[in-house]
């Protein structure tokens, strides 16, 4: 099996005619999606032509071989948003939640937060491992170059090296930035090797750059399987036919969706590993999505609420808002064909057994039961929805479905008439943090 099971038809309460009236309004954009194929990194949809930048990846696989041989023992991703969280879901879906404390190679840390404790307790781990003569690499990663998060972590950190390495630290040091960026000329004074993002790849859409890439082949991914998956949707999410493209699919349900007044997009995985995938679109959508202007500037307060639900655990929280609630949702199943482990529920001959219908059941059995009952209940309700099987958590996969949602995102936006691509708001933020830290 090649491709991700997509399935919308009986279930997303929208008709041939409105699919139809979808069609007409994207047929141009359908067209520039295919055109930027062809121009490289020089469009705003620059981050298409990421899988198949063959060159970079050589050059993102030798520094990763490079750092290997250093006999690194742990890595901090340091990032905030689309600097770590793509990364992050796509080595949680395929190594799971626990990662750390399986018998890794390289253990890895996310530095995504300034909470001082959350933060403290990656550095005393290593700490610790400089101090038992382990090596640690620090991947700092700030498309602008001046993140406040990002930029007051990579200090705490790197200090922590020069302490314990004041000799080569900046062998230990991976600074991925734009070319230009004020952390890019710090990497040049210093001399760590540093990657560059392309200019017109904005963070939520950087994932298949060094962004992700980097990090993901240090700790042994696959990135070239990843790449090739992404690829692989990158030429079925622009092909003109809009019935056989997933993205303009998905595009188009939720536009449609909004029309309807159903403001909210729930990103329902059946699958614990996923749940870092589910905070990265939950970025994508939101960022992508939520504008106060149109892009002729014309004020529209225009946005789609991603959330986030993990079966079957969220079922016992928010199964009875979904179906007895507003019928303001737009939900998107997500579940695995085929798990890694074949775990089951012992046969008991006991005669007050508890619930005898999963006797001798494997859990994925009883999971996929309770998502056939999930669904079944949603169209008995008339909940909309769709959903996705992803054949097995590999990279192929993986990279299919995040590449998958970044153009269906894109497609959106031109639907809603609104810049995906930028974050006005979230600059305002940033510059008014600036502002009370320089009076502090």
């Amino acid at each position: 099996m090649k491709s991700l099971l997509f399935s919308y038809k009986d279930t997303c309460q929208v008709s041939e005619n409105e699919f139809d009236s979808v069609l007409k309004k994207i047929e141009s954009e359908l067209q520039k999606i295919a055109q930027a194929r062809l121009t490289r990194y020089e469009s705003v949809y620059a981050s298409i032509n990421l899988p198949n930048d063959y060159r970079v990846h050589a050059k993102i696989i030798e520094l990763a071989d490079k750092k290997k041989k250093l006999k690194i023992s742990s890595i901090v991703v340091i990032g905030i948003g689309g600097s770590n969280l793509g990364a992050m879901a796509i080595y949680e879906a395929l190594y799971g939640q626990d990662y750390n404390e399986q018998k890794c190679d390289i253990k890895v840390y996310w530095a995504d937060s300034i909470d001082s404790d959350y933060i403290n307790n990656i550095f005393q781990s290593l700490e610790k491992e400089l101090e038992n003569d382990r090596e640690i690499l620090l991947n700092v990663i700030s498309k602008s170059g001046r993140t406040t998060e990002t930029i007051a972590n990579f200090q705490i950190f790197l200090e922590l090296l020069r302490r314990y390495r004041p000799h080569n630290y900046n062998e230990f040091v991976v600074v991925i930035t734009d070319q230009g960026s004020p952390l890019w000329r710090l990497a040049e004074k210093n001399q760590f090797d540093r990657l560059s993002i392309p200019e017109n790849v904005g963070g939520r859409y950087s994932v298949f750059s060094a962004v992700g890439l980097f990090p993901l082949a240090l700790l042994g991914l696959d990135i070239k399987k990843l790449v090739d998956g992404a690829q692989y949707m990158v030429e079925q999410s622009s092909s003109s036919a809009f019935y056989e493209n997933p993205a303009a699919i998905i595009a188009g349900l939720l536009y449609v969706s909004y029309r309807k007044n159903i403001y909210i997009s729930d990103l329902f995985l059946f699958s614990k590993d996923l749940q870092s995938v589910g905070m990265w679109f939950r970025q994508l959508l939101a960022e992508s999505i939520g504008k106060e202007c149109d892009i002729q500037g014309n004020s529209v307060n225009v946005g789609i609420t991603p959330t986030v639900s993990i079966g079957t655990t969220d079922l016992h929280s928010m199964a009875q808002l979904h179906l007895g609630g507003p019928n303001n949702t737009f939900t998107m199943f997500v579940s695995i064909k085929n798990n890694k482990s074949r775990l089951s529920v012992p046969f008991s001959k006991e005669p007050e057994q508890l619930l005898s219908n999963i006797n001798g059941k494997s859990l994925s059995v009883i999971m996929n039961a309770t998502l056939n009952g999930v669904q079944q209940a949603y169209f008995e309700k008339k909940r909309p929805y769709a959903s996705v099987v992803i054949p097995k958590k590999d990279e192929w996969y993986i990279g299919q479905f995040l590449q998958m949602n970044m153009i269906a995102v894109m497609y959106l936006g031109y639907l809603l008439k609104v810049n995906p691509f930028d974050q006005p708001e979230v600059e305002l933020y940033k510059k008014e943090t600036r502002k009370i830290l320089s009076y502090e």
